[in-house]
């Protein structure tokens, strides 16, 4: 009777140990990551994304990744939402001020005026970049990286007046809802009616509008070109978009190696904007000048001109909004 015992006790031994075997010879299970983006599949960011999906998951540390471009996963506004219930795990987006009116720092007009301007305040380091970081992160958001995609300037189906100064343009033009974006705007010597961007192109066609601001050369050439005859590369505000992930699954779903590789791939993703902006602004004023649209040329002198006096007309309007204290730490930057 010992003697079977033994048999029996030694049977499941081997068999316990066989199954703790194969449970550790299992592969663990990936991390799935949802990462969602604003732009469409053919455009630079897209691509950008597709790559960073690459790096991702070949670098080692179970992550699996699944793409939703072109506003799949919802607008801006609810990607924010989403993602700080934990939804989403990654978005790559503009950032709306509606949770929070300092976040429109990003709107703030001549917050940059060249390229190099802009690759130092929207990259970590800067006041700008530290502010919005710790703003997003009260959101419930983690910020991964600044996108800056682009000098924006002021498109127009008529010849405005006084075009290279801040006098009256004997326009109307449409803006978007960014208080900051509006009255920068007004400043400049525009009047100003807020248009959604999908109602942009049969506002101006339509003459409800005679031009409009918010666009890059590469947007204004894809998209607009047709309704419009003019554009002024002013540099006023720059396309900027983010990088950011939930707070729930940087805390909850990823370990601190994973966090690392993240962090590392977005960062290098980010740091790229700059000099291809540079080259893509450059190429697009290029072909719309091809297509038919006079390009409206500005030098350093009066395009720094009008900076100046939009900072000092426009940005003390806003202190009551965003704070002083935010602004004067912003200024700094510059």
């Amino acid at each position: 009777m010992k003697k079977t015992e033994s048999r029996i006790s030694l049977k499941s031994v081997i068999a316990s140990s066989l199954v703790l075997g194969a449970v550790l010879a299992m592969p663990a299970e990936a991390t799935t990551l949802r990462i969602a983006s604003q732009h469409a599949p053919d455009q630079y960011a897209s691509e950008v994304l597709r790559q960073i999906k690459v790096d991702l998951e070949s670098a080692g540390v179970d992550l699996k990744i699944k793409l939703y471009p072109a506003g799949q996963l919802g607008s801006g506004e609810q990607l924010i939402g989403e993602t700080v219930r934990g939804s989403i795990d990654i978005v790559h987006s503009f950032v709306y001020s509606h949770k929070d009116p300092v976040l429109e720092i990003n709107s703030l007009p001549y917050l940059v005026s060249n390229y190099d301007e802009m690759e130092k305040v929207f990259s970590p380091g800067s006041n700008f970049y530290g502010i919005f970081d710790q703003r997003m992160d009260k959101m419930g958001l983690k910020l991964l990286g600044v996108t800056a995609e682009g000098f924006i300037g002021v498109m127009s189906s008529s010849m405005p007046d006084n075009y290279q100064t801040t006098g009256p343009k004997g326009q109307n033009i449409r803006v978007w809802s960014a208080q900051s974006a509006k009255l920068g705007t007004q400043d400049m010597g525009y009047n100003t009616t807020t248009i959604d961007w999908g109602d942009a192109f049969p506002a101006i066609q339509q003459g409800v509008v005679d031009g409009m601001i918010g666009a890059t050369p590469e947007a204004t050439y894809t998209t607009f070109k047709e309704a419009i005859k003019n554009y002024v590369p002013y540099n006023a505000f720059v396309e900027n978009y983010a990088y950011y992930a939930s707070k729930k699954t940087w805390e909850k779903k990823l370990n601190e190696e994973q966090r690392k590789v993240i962090t590392e791939v977005f960062a290098k993703a980010a740091a790229g904007f700059v000099e291809w902006s540079r080259e893509n602004d450059a190429a697009y004023l290029k072909k719309l000048e091809e297509s038919g649209v006079k390009v409206l040329p500005l030098t350093d002198a009066e395009r720094s001109s009008i900076a100046k006096e939009v900072r000092a007309k426009t940005w003390p309007k806003l202190e009551e909004r965003l704070g002083k204290d935010i602004l004067d730490e912003v200024i700094s930057d510059l």
